[in-house]
């Protein structure tokens, strides 16, 4: 079947540029929108066309405008549109406009996208199978007072999470009913704030799982395979850090097993397109449990498409067009192999500033998806993802990890923060080592996250000092205190440090702080940041903030008389 003309990449960063070379290679023309703030970003010069749009609105807002997606979708005369990952990819009401206009939507159905987007009624399609969920609710949580009683019931700990939305927000672990309340209302607020929707439900806490997902395809005639599995066990506050693929040290008896839950839970949806099914493993006991299928491309579908061979971007625009899986030399699921292991880490900015000298690493068996260069300052309302890079080989997975070190080592990113000392910390620990990290592994060695493990070869200290001397120095962007409040002689200013949205405001004129207490709560690069009182005294002035709002780095946000 023809695929289509022209896509609007409804996205930004590192996937709009794989989705623009993906569409170039299969002969199809790009659109590429971009917010103010991404003006000088990489991704709209990868297409064959980019717009501005969300002029006057927050850089977040601009990539969640379905009707400005809509109406430059037409404008441009596409007849397609890709969602990527995050932003509207899994949103239904976004789906079924697209359709509604003559747009082929490339992904699932918008009814699929509202199943899967609500965890509850996933669960219930999954224990209607026989598929294993894990015990906890059946319905939204009312209030904390219920959450305290179902806890009790099917026995600390706990996982608090929003019913709607992924990526790690709105979840709470409770080890006991004086964490509950606090945390229910948290994770009702970033819910709310991220996804628009506060409804949360309630699960037993499973222990030291790995988090094991695999990855499915689907057509319209109803047949659907598997690419087997990736290992996405290494998170950081429920964000995942490296992933593996296949997943080392699995039985083949589990394997086969949430192989055959996939496929089950996938047909019975009616799925079509690319998608995930994940599910937490307990190998001590041989047990596993579903606990969502994300109805979209994943982030790290790129280790997937490396022992696999199968690119599944342009997978995607073949089966939307309504190509067969038969058609496309997936139709047998047992001619489907994998090679070597692949393994896939996630470079993010850690602090705000421009980057003043840029280079990824190269050779054989490595793959980067990134969009960084020297010049760029990303801007911290977005995701903090900067580049993927995926270390394949095919002689096992030793040999893969030795390849992952050594190009961490020759991965330079100067001028901004960037957790790549981190992770060369993480990807040396025996339990990476061993093939059985547990999600657990950062929150028990959290040293890890501490190491500063700076990359020690020759090579990478040329290219360090020739960076300072061509640039005279390191280059940051400076963050100066805007003073939005006025303050009275002699008041300490509160300052934000990032660009960022609030989450909440702790304090109140007139109330009394030490040092250190917090201010507020503010969230940034996903990852909150509590702002305290740099001095003891009293509230005499606070910023008009609600929940959302965005702060502006070095913005003065309250006022202290000291005291």
């Amino acid at each position: 079947m023809k695929l289509h003309k022209r896509v609007l990449i409804c996205n930004r960063g590192e996937i709009a540029i794989r989705i623009a070379r993906a569409a170039s290679e299969l002969g199809m023309e790009s659109v590429a929108v971009y917010a103010p703030a991404d003006a000088l970003s990489l991704h709209p010069r990868f297409a064959t066309q980019c717009l501005e749009i969300g002029r006057g609105l927050d850089p977040v807002a601009a990539y969640l405008d379905i009707d400005a997606m809509i109406e430059t979708a037409k404008r441009t005369e596409c007849d397609c549109v890709h969602p990527g990952y995050g932003f509207l990819s899994e949103n239904a009401e976004f789906a079924r406009r697209c359709e509604s206009e003559g747009l082929t939507f490339i992904g699932p159905s918008a009814d699929t996208l509202a199943l899967f987007g609500d965890k509850l009624e996933a669960r219930k399609l999954a224990e209607s199978l026989d598929i294993p969920i894990i015990p906890g609710g059946h319905g939204e949580l009312p209030d904390a007072s219920a959450g305290i009683e179902l806890a009790r019931e099917i026995g600390y700990p706990v996982m608090l999470k929003a019913s709607a939305g992924g990526g790690g927000r709105g979840m709470r672990a409770v080890h006991d009913d004086t964490q509950l309340d606090d945390a229910f209302e948290r994770c009702r607020s970033e819910a709310k704030a991220a996804f628009g929707n506060g409804d949360l439900f309630l699960e037993k806490l499973i222990e030291r799982p790995r988090h094991v997902e695999v990855q499915v395809l689907a057509d319209h005639t109803g047949e659907a395979v598997h690419l087997f599995e990736r290992d996405c066990s290494v998170q950081l506050r429920n964000q995942k850090v490296i992933e593996i693929a296949p997943a080392p040290n699995l039985s083949e008896d589990l394997r086969a097993r949430i192989f055959d839950d996939a496929i089950r839970l996938v047909r019975a949806a009616g799925y079509v397109n690319a998608g995930t099914v994940e599910f937490l493993i307990t190998p001590e006991q041989d047990a596993y449990h579903f606990i969502e299928c994300n109805p979209r491309l994943q982030v790290e579908h790129t280790v997937t498409e490396e022992v696999t061979g199968v690119d599944l971007v342009t997978t995607q625009f073949h089966l939307a067009c309504g190509n067969t899986l038969e058609q496309l030399g997936l139709g047998d699921q047992s001619a489907i192999k994998t090679s070597g292991f692949s393994i896939q880490s996630r470079v993010v900015v850690t602090s705000p500033g421009m980057i003043s000298a840029y280079r990824d690493p190269s050779g054989p068996g490595v793959r980067v998806d990134g969009c960084g260069y020297a010049g760029y300052a990303p801007d911290p309302s977005f995701d903090p993802l900067l580049a993927k890079l995926v270390c394949t080989s095919r002689s096992g997975y030793s040999q893969a990890l030795t390849r992952t070190r050594q190009a961490l080592g020759a991965f330079q990113i100067g001028g901004i923060g960037t957790n790549l000392n981190q992770l060369r910390a993480i990807i040396s620990h025996s339990e990476i080592a061993a093939g059985d990290a547990r999600t657990t592994l950062l929150n028990d060695h959290p040293e890890l996250m501490s190491a500063d493990i700076a990359a020690s070869n020759g090579a990478m200290q040329l290219l360090n000092e020739q960076a300072a001397r061509l640039s005279g120095g390191a280059v940051t962007v400076p963050v100066t205190p805007r003073n939005d409040l006025p303050l009275a002689e002699g008041d300490e200013a509160v300052v934000c440090p990032m660009q960022s949205s609030v989450v909440e405001v702790s304090a109140t004129p007139g109330t009394a702080v030490a040092a250190g207490d917090a201010i507020m709560v503010v969230s940034a690069m996903k990852m909150e940041t509590v702002v305290t009182a740099p001095c003891a005294g009293t509230i005499s002035a606070i910023a008009a903030l609600a929940q959302g709002d965005m702060v502006a780095a070095g913005q003065i946000v309250a006022g202290i008389t000291p005291g």
